[in-house]
């Protein structure tokens, strides 16, 4: 009799515990389907609009209306830097890249509207910013814009020792002589900025453009003074030197989607002479 009891009681007991579980259960998911539920959620979430890029951007782009919407975000995760008005932000230029659909933060900008064109935000962190003199022909016809991918020619004069000439005439080995080197001294170069010299004319038929409002307005006329070019240090050490010492710049334009690097040999008296057979010449 004691031994029915105690299954009766176990019984009772697992369907008591049981119950307990079902109801612990369904109370659990009706909480989760609330939390979920839109009315409920949308009631205490708190958004804010910031704005977000429509298509990845790189570093140097030139945001434009097209490049950024509005978007609703929970105020927590917009940082404070965030911006919220498309109108702050068209015509600005990124500092950083930027993908599809990145909240586009204040410190990303640079303004090129103030005095110097914010031009460090070209930069890695392993460049420098060079300022190049635009005075071969190429440049003096304004040829060259801002973005272009030009390679970089020079010609100069280095002291070198003859090899294989051991002694003058009086048994001295012979000093270095002077020659002439012409190379590619930088490849693949793009053209960071222009800087550029507004000149004044006086007004002729040559220089006026017709306005909107067929109103005669003057064309103002530039001179390209110099380039700025984003290169690592070493880089800009050669120019320099070379600049320094006297060197003949020429810039030479590149099509556009160029990657090629060329393997080319510096151009000596001796190499125009083999190159063109000039030593058989009568």
């Amino acid at each position: 009799m004691r031994n029915k009891t105690k299954v009766v009681f176990i019984i009772v007991a697992g369907l008591i515990l049981a119950a307990i579980g079902v109801f612990a259960s369904f109370s659990l998911i009706q909480r989760f389907q609330a939390n979920k539920a839109p009315g409920v959620s949308e009631e205490f979430t708190v958004k804010t609009a910031v704005v977000v890029v429509t298509r990845d951007l790189f570093l140097g782009d030139t945001i434009a209306g097209t490049d950024v919407e509005l978007a609703s975000v929970p105020v927590e995760i917009a940082p404070r830097t965030a911006i919220a008005n498309l109108e702050e932000i068209v015509g600005k230029i990124i500092k950083t890249d930027l993908v599809q659909g990145e909240m586009v933060l204040s410190h990303n900008l640079a303004d090129p509207t103030n005095n110097n064109n914010d031009l460090s935000f070209i930069l890695s962190d392993d460049h420098v910013l060079m300022a190049f003199p635009a005075d071969d022909l190429l440049s003096r016809e304004s040829m060259v814009q801002r973005g272009d991918i030009v390679d970089i020619f020079a010609t100069f004069k280095q002291k070198v020792k003859t090899v294989g000439e051991i002694t003058t005439t009086t048994g001295e080995p012979q000093e270095p002589e002077m020659r002439t080197f012409t190379v590619d001294t930088l490849q693949k170069v793009d053209v960071t900025a222009l800087v550029l010299e507004v000149l004044e004319q006086e007004e002729t038929d040559s220089n006026l453009i017709q306005d909107q409002n067929d109103q005669a307005a003057s064309r103002p006329s530039t001179r390209i003074k110099a380039y700025l070019l984003a290169l690592n240090p070493r880089d800009a050490l050669i120019l320099k030197h070379l600049k320094d010492t006297g060197a003949i710049f020429d810039i030479v334009l590149r099509a556009p989607t160029s990657t090629v690097q060329f393997d080319l040999t510096p151009v000596t008296e001796e190499y125009i002479i083999e190159f063109y057979g000039l030593e058989i010449l009568p």
